[in-house]
């Protein structure tokens, strides 16, 4: 019996090693557009709020082990693109170019959500960011760095907004979070709602609710998001709308 997995983070992984453990003789394969496996992707805001503290920490088990140890077929920097249900087949191309197809008895897809980027001018500048994986978790972090960044725009305010925005605070980095939604965080209670909201004025952060985005524009080295009566210049822009 022949096993494709599709996304080797923690639920692809977790999946593989399960099935592996119950059932050695079935042939695994897992299939990663990334490099990286097996990490701890609730912990990257808290990273990269350290400087000293390395992203690979995040990682709970590396690739190698998975193959050499539990004897599945990892391969990392495969992308799959194409699934076909009926000929039970899965092809796409590897971070080098290359062609691959599997076929398949059994399929898992576990690839997590994808961030959500506007289709709109100037999310492609290579100052407007995301985070989702540990490569861009990554990227982020040497950003900061190496720019010594000092003003950061978030566009949402969900979990992963809130948390790099203390990530961004503790690091000196001066943030403006701004959202088309008129309402701070409708999905919880106005009282509670009311206590964060506080907490980041009092930490100097600039809340915008209620302004839709319009385009992203390079302004010197860095950019500046243009919102409907509303303009923030910044080094960077997270996106973070879910």
């Amino acid at each position: 019996m022949k096993f494709v997995i599709i996304g080797g983070d923690a639920a692809g992984m977790s999946a593989a090693s399960r099935t592996k453990r119950i059932r050695p003789d079935i042939d695994i394969i897992v299939l990663e557009q990334t490099h990286d496996v097996s990490y701890s992707a609730c912990g990257m805001p808290y990273n990269i709020a350290d400087p000293e503290r390395d992203m690979e920490t995040l990682v709970v088990r590396k690739a190698d082990v998975f193959i050499e140890k539990n004897k599945i077929n990892l391969l990392t920097g495969h992308r799959v693109t194409v699934l076909d249900r009926a000929a039970k087949k899965v092809s796409g191309i590897t971070i080098d170019g290359k062609p691959f197809s599997f076929d398949y008895d059994k399929l898992f897809i576990a690839t997590g959500a994808s961030s959500v980027i506007p289709d709109l001018p100037g999310f492609d500048l290579p100052q407007v960011m995301a985070l989702k994986s540990l490569e861009q978790g990554k990227q982020i972090k040497e950003y900061i760095q190496q720019k010594q960044l000092k003003k950061a725009v978030i566009i949402g305010m969900g979990y992963i907004a809130l948390e790099m925005c203390e990530a961004f605070e503790k690091r000196g980095v001066n943030v403006s979070m701004v959202k088309p939604g008129p309402v701070f965080l409708p999905w919880l209670s106005p009282d509670l709602a009311d206590v964060i909201y506080q907490e980041l004025i009092e930490k100097g952060v600039d809340i915008y609710a209620g302004h839709a985005i319009q385009k992203i524009e390079p302004l010197g080295d860095g950019v500046q998001v243009v919102c409907e009566n509303l303009t923030l210049g910044a080094d960077m822009v997270l996106v973070a709308m879910g």
